[in-house]
């Protein structure tokens, strides 16, 4: 809007539509209108005002901002002649912490609790007439950490995207919400919501930089709340958490951990590869026919890895842990093969539980999604993973990956153990894992020496292996 009085006009049309009982149309063209319309003789009951989405004012020129702010000031300051007793702006801290909205502290707005969750749903599924498997509800509730416009966008995209799939049974199962997520299209819808949009034009922006770096190197991929010590860390996390990104255990804490699954994959995919361009410069590695060569892509990848990022993930603990690994790779794949060959990559976290709801026992592990023309692809990354940990993903991937009905499936096992490339962990050769492709990447703790032992099918019904090969590092 680029004038007041389309502001103001827009302001009484919307007023007009929502409280027609109130309001009449043309009756609110300008801030005097605004004010002499809420008078406390025209009014039987006190008012109060709630202005979502408020932040979005800020983006407008200096003198719509002041005729709102200066309407609202007004009424403030002769508070006994209006009907307006209180006037709530919803929005980001940091952005309408300013008069005449004095905030002294914030109100950190709960998340829903899955109980809630299931309930909103099963309301859901008694309007619409269909089931919702409990597994799906839960997997909603998981991704989103029970944040309400999370979960409602979850809602839409099943009403919108997945009813006019289903069946005449109208059940919508495990399956079919699985594949629907590990596509880009929920990422599209999220960034077309102005909380979202905003948060990502925020991050983008120079005076952010620091807060990335600190994100990029100790939060994304975590989902366990992180205590920080050092003064300007807490200072940038406290940045992040007024912007959504973050949430922080309590006030009486500095324990921060990533806002929901959700929020993680969009800073991954529409954030980080843009701050951090570095990518293979030759071309993406095809057979004649066009399908991806992708051990070749995961060397060429690796061989671009940001050093600096793997020595700070390795912070508190002896090897980065596996989102590290998941955001670099991601990051890569998005510069280079989505670039120039308009690709699909779509990153997912995944939980695993394996103990009910004890927090003690869930874990989180990352795919990344390949989609083009001729094939789907399915990267499972681990870290420093276990023979029984790595017999347990040769397992699941093949059940992932059918769902999904994934072509291409692929364990990749990050570690800085030396064994991993020196004595490569393999499937059981006992025809249940034809169709599981291996690679295990071995490299220092300062990233300076890097060695890959793989396990890929070269021909159909024939694996090739490659044992303790150097990669050369850019």
């Amino acid at each position: 809007m680029d004038t007041k009085d389309i502001f103001w006009s827009s302001i009484g049309t919307k007023l007009a539509i929502n409280a027609p009982k109130y309001f009449k149309l043309n009756e609110v063209k300008s801030a005097d209108d605004f004010m002499l319309k809420f008078r406390k003789n025209d009014w039987k009951s006190d008012v109060v005002l709630f202005i979502d989405e408020c932040d979005t004012l800020f983006e407008a020129n200096d003198g719509i901002r002041s005729s709102f702010l200066g309407a609202i000031r007004n009424i403030k300051n002769s508070k006994r002649n209006y009907a307006i007793w209180s006037s709530v702006a919803i929005g980001p801290l940091n952005k309408i912490n300013v008069s005449p909205f004095n905030v002294n502290e914030p109100f950190r707005n709960p998340n829903f609790t899955l109980a809630q969750v299931e309930s909103l749903y099963k309301d859901y599924e008694d309007d619409d007439k269909l089931t919702i498997v409990p597994e799906v509800i839960k997997d909603i509730y998981e991704r989103t950490n029970g944040h309400a416009g999370l979960v409602c966008l979850c809602g839409k995209a099943i009403k919108n995207n997945l009813e006019k799939k289903l069946d005449e049974r109208r059940c919508l199962d495990f399956t079919l919400w699985s594949s629907f997520v590990a596509s880009s299209q929920l990422m599209d819808r999220m960034i077309m919501y102005n909380t979202f949009r905003n948060m990502v034009c925020d991050l983008l922006k120079p005076d952010a930089k620091d807060a990335l770096d600190l994100l990029r190197s100790v939060f994304l991929g975590l989902f366990d709340f992180v205590q920080i010590y050092d003064e300007e860390e807490r200072r940038l996390a406290d940045y992040l958490t007024a912007k959504g990104v973050l949430m922080r255990e309590n006030e009486n804490k500095f324990s921060y951990r990533m806002s929901s699954i959700f929020v993680d994959g969009l800073i991954r995919q529409r954030v980080i590869p843009v701050l951090y361009k570095s990518r293979p410069t030759v071309k993406v590695p095809k057979t004649s026919d066009g399908f991806l060569k992708i051990l070749d892509v995961l060397i060429e990848a690796v061989r671009c890895f940001d050093k600096t990022i793997i020595l700070d993930g390795c912070r508190n603990v002896k090897v980065p842990r596996e989102s590290v690994y998941d955001t670099e790779l991601i990051r890569i794949l998005v510069n280079w093969i989505v670039k120039d060959n308009n690709f699909e990559v779509n990153g997912q976290c995944h939980l695993i539980d394996h103990a009910g709801n004890d927090e003690k026992d869930k874990h989180y592990f990352s795919d990344i999604i390949i989609v083009t023309s001729k094939q789907k692809v399915v990267l499972e990354l681990l870290a420093s993973a276990t023979k029984n940990e790595l017999n347990e993903h040769f397992e699941r991937v093949l059940h992932y990956a059918e769902m999904l009905s994934a072509s291409d499936i692929w364990i990749v096992n990050f570690s800085c153990e030396d064994d991993a490339a020196k004595k490569p962990h393999w499937p059981p050769n006992d025809g249940n894992f034809e169709s599981v492709n291996v690679a295990h990447f071995f490299h220092d703790q300062k990233f300076e020496n890097v060695r890959m032992s793989a396990r890929y099918i070269s021909s159909p019904g024939t694996f090739s292996y490659i044992t303790d090969q150097v990669i050369q590092l850019q």
